[in-house]
């Protein structure tokens, strides 16, 4: 009896197979091996029946019966195994392995070699060096069991960390087979990208005609990648890109993106063979303590060529190349910084002739040094600051046609002195100075004549008392300002080439009164203020010039809208309401009324509106008819739900209408739908602004894990 209950716990505990390997089943059997066959006379064979587990190094053997050769460590399992190893996860109906060299097959195969993708073979093999091969088989992305796609192939094969490929595939869409490729290579998930030719895409534009394009991506190492896109259109001809991207450093990174495409379209014939392009250059990085450097530029061939291919409706409307670089150093006490800056206005309109001409406005190099306030310790409270910089210019225009580079040096400090500061009243007021050099100026003739702007410079403002009363958690206030300003000394500010604000300051005497209203619960609810101008120089030493866009600092101040066109002795009215309920709906409302024309001279219009799934936007913007202007009329507005990147339905369109001219500038909707495995999206636009008079529709359909085919990439966005 005792040796019976012996035999018995030896046949229900685990059995510790020499090696590493462990069985544990619910019958388990051990005879020696044949040593004719195996060539080891101590050699062993276990086996078991009756839901058994097998581990081996890392890897486990499920089944309902297993057996074990020790001689040669192959592992034999039927009826229905399961086989794991870390990610891999393969389920089958019988099972041969080497537990040894980990390499073996699986029958009627079912299951994942690495997240992300779920195979089903006749048999599959894996290698000693962890590759897997898949005889008639099918692969797809998708979680379900009943997945929405997947791909058929005869045999595949795949490479850990590198990729998946098979031949003769067969792409099926709901159990529908669509298309047929002779070889198919997708990267695996754990290798992030990889060098080769991405799935071509198919776009169509009545103006372009049938557009074709196909894209090679390249991977120069881990921290840079470089693509050369090529695209024929049937009746634009052949367009180009060449992108490179890098990421030098953990902080850094830079972009590069040319483009290029013959001028077929242009209606100037003389200029069909000409081949426009547009470069774009970005990069940044923090430097050393303290420091950071940026590099943005761009620049296109010509405004017409900018409209004719410019990707969203911001970059077709704007007729403005802007290039910056700068290094900075900014500590609690002091900023520095060396900068270059170029901005292009294409073809903007001459005020003698009418016709188009381009204005270039250059700074390089510029050397700026800036002072926060701080205190002065002689225990008085005044505060001082200043400014001061070094700045080689250059401008182009109507006026100054030729090659013209000049100097200009400017020093700017200044002291604020805060005379009463109570819970009622504040009275604060700064005193300033400026001398500014310039090498060249605009006296007829000679334009190399040097010009010297000394100016001095003071300003008061008072506000209060304040009116404040509690509603529970709202509080409302209520306080005027009246602000002074008071520059001299520009004397020569029609002589002066203007290439940015330190070239704008203009003789003024002026007040700034307004009142504000405010509703605070645990932040700004609605902040309306009201105020005007009014100038007690209304020429401003000579600066402003009728019939004609004045633009300097006196008029900046107080609105964005221009209203200047002569002699001003007050501003127009200028009414800024905003109201935010939640913190992303808002409500922005700006009206300027001019008390000397008796009308309302601008408008504008802000709002957004998000609630759960939805989304909204619009944007309004009047400016009545000047000297200088005619009447513009700009309605914008976008409606969307969803995001196009979870789940679902999602859509999203976005309109500029002209009300002036009654025409749409631009309209573009998009329609999406995202399961957890695919995802489609189908977009149709309109252009009709200036030279671009387009209608296109772009597609995109993407699969998890393997790509998207289509021509809307990732970063484009409706608004």
């Amino acid at each position: 009896m005792l040796t019976f209950t012996f035999a018995m716990l030896l046949t229900l505990a685990p059995q510790q197979v020499p090696g590493s390997a462990k069985i544990e089943c619910s019958q388990q059997v051990i005879v020696p091996a044949d040593p004719k066959v195996e060539g080891n006379p101590d050699a062993m064979v276990f086996s078991g029946t009756g839901g058994c587990v097998l581990g081996y190094e890392g890897m486990r053997f499920q089944s309902d019966w297993v057996a074990y050769n020790e001689a040669t460590d192959v592992v034999t399992a039927g009826n229905h195994i399961r086989f794991t190893r870390g990610s891999e996860d393969m389920e089958g109906s019988r099972l041969e392995f080497n537990a040894r060299t980990k390499a073996g097959k699986i029958w009627d195969a079912t299951g994942t070699v690495e997240p992300g993708f779920h195979i089903t073979a006749k048999v599959a093999e894996r290698f000693e060096d962890e590759s897997w091969e898949f005889q008639n088989t099918t692969i797809t992305a998708c979680e379900s069991k009943d997945p929405c796609w997947n791909i058929v192939l005869g045999r595949a094969w795949y490479r850990p960390g590198e990729w998946v490929k098979g031949k003769s595939t067969v792409f099926h869409m709901y159990g529908l087979p669509l298309f047929w490729l002779p070889a198919v290579v997708a990267p695996s998930e754990a290798k992030e990208r990889s060098t080769g030719f991405l799935i071509p895409s198919v776009s169509k534009s009545n103006t372009k005609g049938w557009g074709f394009h196909d894209e090679l991506f390249i991977v120069i190492n881990d921290s840079a990648d470089a693509s050369i896109v090529g695209e024929y259109y049937t009746q634009a001809g052949f367009t180009g890109e060449v992108n490179f991207r890098a990421k030098p450093t953990s902080t850094g990174f830079i972009s590069v993106s040319s483009f290029f495409a013959q001028d077929l379209l242009n209606p100037v014939v003389s200029k069909q063979n000409d081949i426009g392009h547009s470069l774009r250059i970005l990069g940044f990085s923090n430097l050393w303590k303290h420091s950071r450097g940026v590099v943005e530029l761009e620049t296109e061939s010509s405004d017409y060529f900018r409209q004719m291919w410019g990707d969203n409706f911001n970059s077709i409307a704007s007729p403005i190349n802007r290039s910056i670089g700068y290094l900075t150093t900014n500590k609690p006490g002091l900023s520095t910084n060396f900068l270059y800056s170029r901005s292009e206005f294409l073809q903007t309109t001459s005020s003698t002739t009418g016709l188009p001409v381009n204005t270039a406005l250059r700074k390089s190099p510029s050397i700026e040094v800036s002072m926060p306030s701080h205190p002065v310790s002689i225990g008085l409270p005044v505060y001082l600051r200043f400014e001061a910089s070094a700045t080689g210019f250059s401008r182009q225009d109507e006026v100054i046609t030729g090659s013209m580079f000049g100097e200009r040096f400017d020093f700017h400090p200044s002291a604020q002195m805060p005379l009463l500061r109570t819970n009622a009243f504040e009275l604060s007021q700064e005193l300033g100075v400026r001398e500014t050099l310039y090498t060249h100026s605009l006296q007829p003739g000679i334009e190399n004549e040097s010009l010297n702007r000394f100016s001095m410079e003071y300003a008061a403002r008072f506000s209060g008392p304040e009116f404040a009363k509690s509603f529970g958690e709202w509080r409302h206030t209520i306080q005027p300002t009246v602000d002074f300003r008071y520059v001299t000394g520009v004397n020569q500010f029609r002589e002066t080439v203007i290439v940015d604000d330190v070239d704008l300051v203009a003789n003024t005497s002026e007040v700034e009164y307004g009142i504000t209203n405010r509703i605070i619960g645990d932040r700004e609810i609605l902040n309306w203020r009201v105020a005007q101008v009014a100038y007690f120089r209304p020429n401003f030493g000579g600066a402003i010039q009728p019939d004609t866009r004045n633009v300097f600092n006196p008029l900046l101040g107080l609105t964005g809208f221009s209203f200047a066109d002569g002699p001003r002795e007050y501003s127009p009215i200028v009414s800024t309401f905003k109201l935010a309920p939640t913190p992303v709906n808002t409500f922005d409302v700006q009206m300027d009324y001019d008390t000397q024309l008796h009308k309302m001279r601008s408008t504008g219009v802000l709002a957004g509106l998000r609630k759960q799934m939805w989304g909204s936007s619009i944007s309004y913007v009047y400016n009545a008819e000047t000297a200088f202007q005619a009447a513009n009329n700009q309605l914008h507005g976008s409606l969307s739900y969803g995001n196009g990147l979870n789940r679902g339905l999602s859509f999203a369109t976005a309109i500029a209408y002209d009300m002036q001219e009654h025409v749409f500038q631009g309209a573009t909707v998009r329609l999406g739908y995202n399961t957890e495995c695919y995802g489609l999206s189908f977009e149709i636009t309109d252009y009709n602004l200036g030279a671009r008079q387009e209608h296109k529709w772009r597609l995109a359909f993407s699969l998890k894990n393997i790509g998207t085919f289509g021509n809307m990439r990732s970063q484009d966005r409706v608004f």
